[in-house]
């Protein structure tokens, strides 16, 4: 049967189908034999027109010194896709390649979005269902290059470099692409993680997150690994004698060298810094926990060496360890359906890692989780003894005066189903004379190890107001000017329509909304006029034909 989608083809529907593009392992700098080091990356396949463009990403090119241009990457007839083709061999025609430019930071956007998507079994919005526009080599400078949440807008500039007589374009760095691109798509799914009222815990969550995904997924290509192994050990290489220490050392990093100086990023080969949680800047705050994951990455990778022939060539380690960092990030990246959507705390991390690996893998025979909880506890984050994981053992006997079918996609039933349950309500410490808001609720499917499907429904919920200054004194909180409160939940239904997990963040709990107003009284700034704490910004002028100007109050979200 075919679509009659294209008048020259009647080729079938390529729903499903995906397709090869090349790409620098890491950046213009990690060389080969012959030339750069390449991989191949699978990216889903789709119309891609003039641009390039695609349903989106909506991608900018221009070369130095000129007016951006449309690139046409795309066959003329389906599946459309993008036509591969290799990057120059020498480095000054790879630096000045506008069409390779433009492939690389379609298919690394293209496969971190895929990633997500596939990992969390659904469709990740974004820019408010918009294409994310992607100036691919923009005239601003490295400092001011990211992502402009507000535009739904990345722009990468360039930088200075010894090693190159012409500027570098920081798009050519493919962990910088899906850096920036993971916080496009996290700010889609939880958007209070990075507004005018978000902490810096949130904001040092969302950096950790677009780091790990930006160093697992170049560490998942294994030649890069060999590589990195060959160069780190040199010629006295043991593979007998592998350890932790080593393979911490310099086999994750951001940039390919390019920010050797003056990186904002703790050294993951340091020990934490004991007061990491106080740490202002959120890039420095949430290199904690990148660390903190690297460890368990570096901790299953020689329990796998351990394993008969696990070290018997440099091929079978890199290949554990890869395997082992698409694992791990895999687990990350799924954690995220089991946080709430606002205040989000790193032990709120933990478990959002423990339910949901367990829910998917019930029987962790390999200890993976054991690995994660003794990483997170050597940095001071454990969850309470005994712990509920999944947050649902006091909700007995509720009411579910629900339809299943409107239950995986009506906001309206879960508001109904909260108002049906007064000890859920009560829980969550909902004011009940105030509207409850569902963000979003969607059914999500994903496929164990075992080769069954677990199906689920998550829906996020929030409540947030203002009180005057006399509302909150008499709630307990020691202010004189307004406050501004929120909370909420996530929860999530099982298969039968059955609450099977809930994380929530209580809206009328004076405990927990005095340690917030104390946190940002020490900050020296009042809640009267948010934001409360530095946020992930945005520009405020519009897209067009070309970028907008650069607003002077916008903090990037990539500091080199």
């Amino acid at each position: 049967m075919t679509t009659g989608t294209d008048p020259e083809s009647s080729n079938p529907a390529h729903s499903g189908l995906q397709v090869s593009l090349t790409v620098l392992v890491e950046g213009p700098f990690t060389r080969g034999p012959d030339g750069p080091l390449t991989t191949t990356l699978r990216v889903p396949v789709e119309r891609i027109g003039p641009g390039p463009r695609s349903a989106r990403f909506d991608v900018i090119v221009r070369r130095p010194g000129e007016k951006p241009f449309s690139l046409e990457l795309g066959s003329r007839t389906p599946p459309w896709m993008v036509v591969d083709e290799g990057p120059p061999d020498s480095l000054a025609a790879l630096l000045q390649d506008s069409r390779f430019l433009a492939q690389q930071v379609y298919a690394v956007a293209a496969s971190t979005l895929a990633l997500f998507e596939s990992t969390l079994g659904r469709r990740m919005g974004w820019v408010g269902g918009g294409r994310l526009t992607i100036s691919a080599y923009d005239r601003v400078s490295y400092r001011e290059s990211g992502y402009y949440r507000d535009d739904g807008l990345i722009r990468f500039g360039h930088k200075r470099d010894g090693r190159a007589e012409k500027a570098v374009p920081l798009a050519l760095f493919r962990d910088l692409v899906a850096h920036e691109v993971t916080h496009a798509i996290v700010d889609g799914y939880r958007p209070k993680w990075a507004d005018s009222h978000a902490e810096t815990d949130q904001l040092a969550l969302h950096e950790a997150i677009a780091d790990l995904v930006a160093l697992l997924s170049v560490f998942s290509t294994q030649t890069l690994v060999e590589q990195l192994l060959t160069q780190n050990g040199g010629d006295s290489l043991d593979l007998d004698t592998l350890d932790e220490n080593l393979l911490r050392s310099d086999l994750f990093r951001l940039g390919d060298g390019l920010f050797t100086h003056g990186s904002a990023r703790p050294s993951l080969a340091d020990e934490l810094a004991p007061n990491w949680r106080t740490l202002s800047d959120p890039h420095l705050r949430g290199g904690a926990i990148v660390q903190v994951l690297l460890r368990v990455v570096a901790r299953l990778w020689l329990m796998r060496l351990d394993l008969p022939g696990g070290r018997s060539s440099l091929y079978q380690v890199a290949r554990a360890g890869a395997s082992v960092g698409r694992q791990v990030l895999s687990m990350l990246i799924r954690s995220l359906g089991y946080m709430p959507p606002v205040d989000v705390t790193w032990e709120d991390l933990l478990r959002g890692i423990l339910a949901a690996d367990q829910a998917v893998v019930p029987d962790d025979d390999l200890d993976y989780r054991g690995v994660v909880v003794t990483a997170f506890a050597e940095a001071g984050i454990a969850l309470p003894t005994p712990t509920d994981l999944y947050g649902v053992s006091t909700f007995t006997a509720l009411r579910y005066p629900v339809r299943l079918a409107a239950l995986s996609s009506d906001p309206e039933e879960i508001v109904r189903f909260l108002w049906e349950n007064p000890t859920l309500l009560a829980a969550a410490k909902i004011d009940p004379t105030r509207p409850i808001v569902v963000e979003r609720v969607r059914p999500t499917l994903r496929v164990g190890p075992d080769g069954f499907v677990v199906s689920e429904i998550g829906a996020t919920f929030t409540q947030e107001f203002r009180l005057s200054a006399v509302e909150a004194r008499r709630f307990g909180l020691n202010t004189r000017v307004p406050v501004f409160i929120r909370g909420g939940g996530q929860l999530r239904f099982d298969e039968g329509g059955r609450l099977s997990f809930a994380a929530l963040k209580p809206i009328l709990d004076p405990e927990r909304q005095r340690a917030k107003l104390a946190a940002v009284q020490g900050t020296g700034v009042t809640d009267a006029a948010p934001p409360l704490a530095p946020q992930l910004p945005g520009a405020t002028s519009k897209i067009a034909a070309t970028p907008p100007v650069v607003s002077v109050h916008r903090r990037p979200t990539f500091h080199p």
